[in-house]
């Protein structure tokens, strides 16, 4: 029973980020939370025993306002680390041979905020300096992010993605 307890409190650990996950068709875009995922293939080749494809990887804001996403220090083991992820497409049936790709990142802008920091002088009086911190990452309304990867896939068969989203911050109260 003491082994487990570890292992229940990782569970738990892991599955409070809440991430969802979408299938996402080629060429046709899903909408979650007024985010459309998208990707598209801009290049192909096949190979004796494999094909080869170049994708295109889309995320855009239609929700009709700026999402944000708060710098936190909890997401460093998700997105590969990247707490500037947004999204994370993964290709269900790629090899990852040849040195290609298994997966990609979308990722979002980081935005500072002003910050007034109180600083002593030569004098030991109190000054006041203009600094910018950042506060996380930001999504525009209407912004769309790319990003490319390189697939290796069974021969006769196309890529097949699903999505890894990170939820953006509420900052409403209800």
């Amino acid at each position: 029973m003491k082994k487990l307890l570890p292992l229940f409190c990782l569970f738990l650990s892991t599955a409070s980020f809440g991430q969802a996950f979408l299938e996402v068709p080629e060429d046709k875009p899903t909408n979650d939370n007024g985010i459309e995922y998208s990707y598209a293939i801009t290049n192909e080749r096949e190979e004796s025993d494999y094909a080869r494809y170049e994708v295109s990887i889309f995320a855009r804001n239609n929700s009709g306002c700026q999402l944000i996403y708060l710098q936190r220090n909890d997401l460093s083991t998700l997105f590969e680390g990247d707490p500037s992820a947004i999204a994370r497409f993964e290709c269900l049936n790629a090899s990852g041979k040849r040195l290609t790709s298994k997966g990609a990142n979308l990722k979002a802008r980081q935005f500072y905020v002003p910050y007034r920091q109180p600083e002593k002088n030569a004098e030991g009086k109190t000054v006041y300096r203009n600094v910018n911190v950042p506060a996380g990452y930001l999504l525009r309304n209407g912004e769309s992010v790319t990003n490319t990867l390189i697939v290796i896939v069974p021969k006769g068969e196309r890529p097949r993605f699903k999505c890894r989203i990170q939820r953006f911050s509420e900052l409403t109260a209800d």
